[in-house]
């Protein structure tokens, strides 16, 4: 163990994926973030009023489960702009499945949120 030098800061981590059975017969996976990943889910709950950006929950569990959902292979399987469908079509019971992995996998909770809102 030492101090990791400019190639390995630089080199692609490997993710974790988890799969979630959804029910008895199928299942998803779900991944961590990387960075920028987690910037632009952090910015899609976001909304400018006046001069100051305010918490905007809507969509939550979707725009989460587009950031995370993915193959075997960790490559995401949703656009960003799918969220919108993703929460009009799918039931609540498999968003809070997805969403509960993927908040556990990428250290997602309302403290989380609420510090990104005043920052």
């Amino acid at each position: 163990m030492g101090l990791i030098n400019r190639d390995a800061l630089l080199a692609k981590d490997t993710l974790k994926i988890e799969k979630v059975m959804i029910d008895k017969d199928n299942y998803v996976f779900v991944r961590e973030m990387t960075g920028k990943e987690r910037d632009t889910f952090e910015q899609s709950l976001l909304k400018k009023e006046g001069n100051d950006y305010i918490e905007d929950l809507t969509d939550f569990r979707a725009k989460l489960a587009v950031c995370t959902i993915c193959n075997e292979k960790g490559d995401l399987l949703l656009n960003p702009n799918d969220y919108k469908t993703l929460s009009k079509n799918k039931k609540v019971s498999f968003l809070d499945k997805v969403v509960e992995v993927a908040q556990k996998l990428n250290a997602i909770n309302k403290e989380a949120l609420e510090d990104k809102v005043k920052n």
